[in-house]
């Protein structure tokens, strides 16, 4: 029995409180940005592995073309947009053998001579 003076109940609410929608939405923020960094830091190396292959393949380029052409003018260069390369040669090890020079190309990024691919070939004294 109810008396007149208490107040009317109300009916049980279903849902979620606004505290307990944005602790969900708080706890999904962090793991949604836990999950961008991994996939932005991932995205970077692969960039990074692409690039030092292709510097790679500009480093061997170079020392192909010395080996069929032995032309110093190959000594610096660089090609488009922005790859520069180096390349030395000097005499080797006594130990690996006479008649050998030890060619060293290094290549790069414009702006990051930091972080060159270096590639090192040993080639006959007397040509290809």
């Amino acid at each position: 029995m109810t008396w007149p003076s208490d107040p009317p109940r109300r009916p049980a609410r279903r849902g979620f409180t606004l505290i307990e929608a944005l602790v969900a939405m708080a706890i999904l923020a962090l793991l949604v940005g836990t999950a961008l960094s991994g996939v932005s830091w991932t995205l970077g190396q692969s960039a990074d592995r692409a690039d030092r292959a292709w510097l790679a393949e500009l480093a061997r380029s170079v020392a192909d073309e010395y080996l069929v052409t032995r032309d110093p003018a190959l000594a610096q260069g660089s090609a488009a947009p922005d790859l520069l390369w180096r390349l030395t040669e000097a005499e080797p090890s006594a130990d690996l053998g006479a008649g050998l020079v030890e060619v060293t190309v290094s290549a790069w990024r414009d702006g990051r001579e930091d972080r060159p691919v270096t590639l090192r070939v040993l080639l006959r004294e007397d040509g290809p």
